[in-house]
C-alpha cells in the first residue's frame, strides 16, 4: 500500500522507518509546511513524490493511505480533508482536540465509506494480552489501585507551552495515562477528583486525576511537562505489583508477589513499535473496513471525553473552543 506523510517533524521519522520495515508498505509521498523541508525528509527516506504544502498530497488522486504526524490542532482539518477525499487516515495522537471533532470525522468517515485511525501505538502492541492475561487470570489476586505518571520537564519545547500550537501535558503525554486505564482495567469509570496547574499561556503544566471504577478500584493519574518524574504503570494488586516502565511504550513489564519477588518479566525486543499500528491499519484497509479494532473510534472518543471532562474542571479551553 501506498503510505504518505504529513509533517517531517521527529514523529514522522519514526513512522518513516516503520515503512521501511513493513513489507505490505511502500513510500509515495511527503508532505510539509515548505518543501525545502519536504526534500530534505524525502532524500532520507528515499520517497519519491514532494509536496511543499498539505493540500498539494491532499489533492493528489494516487494517495491511498496518509499518515498525519502535525501539530495537534492541525489533525482534525487535515483528516476530514483526506476523508471527504475517500483516502485513508493514520493520524497521530490525539486525533482531535476535543471529542466533539472527533466525532464529526468519524461521522464524515461513515459518509465517505472512509478509514481512519488514531495512532496510540500502545494499543497495537501485541505483548499487551500477555500483561492482560496475568490481570484476567487472578494469579496477583483482583486489582485494587493503578497509578500512571507520565512526564518530564521540557524546557526547550516551543510548541508543548503554547496553547494555539495545541501545547500542554495532558493531550501529549497525559492521554497515555488514560489509554492505559482503559487498556488494562476498562471503560467503566468515572473521574473522581481532577485539578491541573496552568502556566500564564494557559496550558497545564501538570495535573492528577483520581478515577474509580464500579467494581471499587481506584486509580491515580497524573502528567506533567515542569518537573522530573519516574514515568511508569503500576498496578497494585491483592497479591503482587505489576509495574509498566513507561506509559507511552510499555518497554518492559515487572510481575511481584506479594513479597515484592520479581516472579516474571516481559521486555520485549523490537526495531520500530510503529509496525504493529501500520501493519495493522493496512490489514483494516484491505479488509474493506473503515475503523481498526485494536483502535476503534469509540476508544478514541471515550478517551477525548475523559480529557474534555479533565480540562473542563480546571478550566482549561484551547484557541476555538
Amino acid at each position: 500500500m501506498k503510505v504518505s506523510i504529513i509533517g517531517t517533524g521527529h514523529i514522522a521519522h519514526s513512522m518513516a522507518r516503520a515503512v521501511r520495515l513493513t513489507d505490505e508498505a511502500e513510500f509515495y509521498a511527503v508532505a510539509s509546511r515548505t518543501l525545502e523541508s519536504a526534500e530534505k525528509f524525502a532524500g532520507e527516506f528515499d520517497i519519491p513524490i514532494v509536496y511543499g504544502s498539505y493540500d498539494e498530497l491532499i489533492e493528489d488522486p494516487e494517495v491511498e493511505l496518509a499518515y498525519i504526524a502535525t501539530i495537534h490542532p492541525l489533525h482534525y482539518e487535515l483528516s476530514k480533508k483526506l476523508l471527504e477525499r475517500g483516502k485513508s487516515v493514520l493520524c497521530e495522537k490525539p486525533i482531535c482536540i476535543n471529542r466533539a471533532q472527533a466525532e464529526d470525522l468519524f461521522k464524515t468517515a461513515r459518509e465517505h465509506n472512509a478509514f481512519i485511525c488514531e495512532a496510540v501505538w500502545t494499543r497495537f502492541f501485541p505483548w499487551v494480552r500477555e500483561i492482560k492475561e496475568i490481570i484476567t487470570s487472578g494469579e496477583i489476586g483482583k486489582p485494587v489501585m493503578l497509578q500512571s505518571n507520565f512526564g518530564s520537564k521540557k524546557t526547550g519545547s516551543v510548541w508543548i507551552h503554547d496553547p494555539k500550537l495545541g501545547g500542554g501535558a495532558l493531550l501529549d503525554l497525559g492521554i497515555y495515562n488514560v489509554t492505559a486505564a482503559s487498556m488494562l482495567l476498562g471503560d467503566d469509570f468515572e473521574i473522581e477528583y481532577s485539578s491541573g496547574v496552568l502556566s500564564d499561556k494557559g496550558v497545564d503544566n501538570h495535573s492528577l486525576t483520581v478515577i474509580k471504577y464500579k467494581n471499587g478500584v481506584t486509580g491515580a493519574l497524573m502528567c506533567c511537562t515542569d518537573m522530573c518524574v519516574d514515568s511508569k504503570i503500576t498496578l497494585m494488586c491483592e497479591n503482587g505489583i505489576i509495574e509498566i516502565a513507561g506509559p507511552s511504550n510499555w518497554k518492559s513489564t515487572k510481575v511481584y508477589n506479594e513479597k515484592k519477588e520479581l516472579i516474571r518479566e516481559i521486555a520485549p525486543k523490537f526495531e520500530s513499535g510503529y509496525v504493529y499500528e501500520l501493519g495493522a491499519c493496512i490489514k483494516a484497509i484491505k479488509d474493506g473496513k473503515t475503523e481498526c479494532a485494536e483502535m476503534p473510534h469509540k476508544e478514541s472518543l471515550f478517551v477525548l471525553g475523559v480529557m474534555d471532562e479533565m480540562r473542563a474542571r480546571w478550566g482549561m479551553k484551547y484557541p476555538g473552543e
